[in-house]
């Protein structure tokens, strides 16, 4: 963060304007994106968030969610009932949504601060052969904080890159029923937390011409150490391509692809059982897997500046998956969001 902000007190030009005829009520800009809607990128693209000028704030509410259908491990489909030979309990499907309210506030017309407030919901079935049940965990996870920066903008492109951290604000030992049991610690991945710093790197390039737009994302995550029970969550890195339309005067429609791979978890839980379960082997967590995406956004209130008042919605399905499980394979997921800057 100390290092883009130092670049954003540099000398530089003045921004280029667009050609464009544009009406703005609004007399603060919000850059280039303020005038051209579809040079924001759309919903759940990887870096794409609305970039403020100096002194500005913009809110936004986003749900996502993704449900988990079956099993996964390499890239074949097992079933809950080859995994009971191997192991004494198995998950069978799962449904994970976060609700994330986030800020934004713009340092200066190149650096904008982000903070990141999420609250998880976790449900889980499993299964032990002769009964099954429903575990569920919710509550606040990590808190991202995190600044962006303009690094490059023109009137058809823009570029940014940034830096951020999650908090270890979310619980990481979490306990509930599970295969008869009423007080069993929870597996990784049914954690709402990490229990521990996590850094984030991510950068994004968007290119308008005319009425088409196109942008390219790439987001990677790191454990700065372990918690206080002796894991650290996976590694990560996922990168992103959309493209997207503008039509009518304030509707944009885009579909995009993203590809994710994430390792397995560092270190290991002393409350962990990896023959118990197979989600509780922190050898098996890790994957890759593709996702195709469509999505719909509308701004509201377009004679007061694109994104100030903004409706977006995405829905999309894995086209392909490798998991060192077994492991839960993912299925449809959804995200749709409110973003309103001032």
């Amino acid at each position: 963060m100390f290092i883009l902000l130092l670049l954003a007190l540099l000398p530089q030009d003045a921004p280029a304007q667009t050609d464009a005829p544009v009406t703005v009520i609004d007399a603060t800009p919000f850059g280039l994106e303020r005038t051209q809607s579809n040079l924001l990128a759309p919903a759940g693209a990887l870096g794409g968030g609305l970039m403020m000028s100096q002194g500005e704030w913009a809110f936004s509410l986003d749900f996502s969610e993704q449900t988990y259908d079956g099993l996964r491990d390499g890239t074949g489909q097992v079933d809950a009932g080859t995994v009971l030979e191997d192991w004494d309990t198995t998950v069978e499907d799962a449904r994970m949504n976060s609700w994330n309210l986030e800020a934004r506030w713009g340092l200066t017309d190149r650096i904008t601060f982000t903070a990141g407030l999420p609250l998880e919901h976790r449900e889980t079935t499993w299964s032990d052969g002769t009964s099954e049940g429903t575990t569920t965990n919710e509550g606040l996870g990590d808190i991202h904080l995190g600044s962006e920066m303009r690094v490059l903008e023109t009137e058809s492109s823009r570029l940014t890159a940034g830096l951020g951290v999650f908090v270890p604000t979310g619980e990481h030992g979490q306990r509930g029923p599970w295969a008869g049991q009423t007080d069993v610690l929870l597996p990784y991945g049914l954690q709402l937390g990490g229990g521990a710093w996590q850094g984030t790197a991510q950068a994004s390039w968007i290119l308008r011409r005319g009425i088409w737009a196109m942008g390219l994302g790439a987001l990677g995550t790191l454990p700065l150490e372990k918690n206080d029970a002796g894991w650290a969550r996976e590694r990560s890195l996922s990168v992103d391509a959309w493209i997207a339309r503008g039509f009518w005067t304030n509707w944009v429609m885009s579909f995009r692809a993203q590809a994710k791979g994430f390792s397995d978890v560092r270190g290991d839980s002393a409350g962990l059982d990896p023959f118990q379960n197979p989600l509780e082997d922190n050898g098996r967590v890790g994957g890759d897997r593709i996702d195709l995406f469509a999505g719909l956004s509308i701004d509201l209130t377009p004679e007061h500046g694109v994104g100030s008042n903004r409706l977006e919605i995405a829905a999309g399905f894995p086209v392909y998956e490798d998991l060192d499980g077994p492991g839960l394979a993912a299925d449809f997921a959804l995200r749709f969001g409110w973003h309103l800057g001032f």
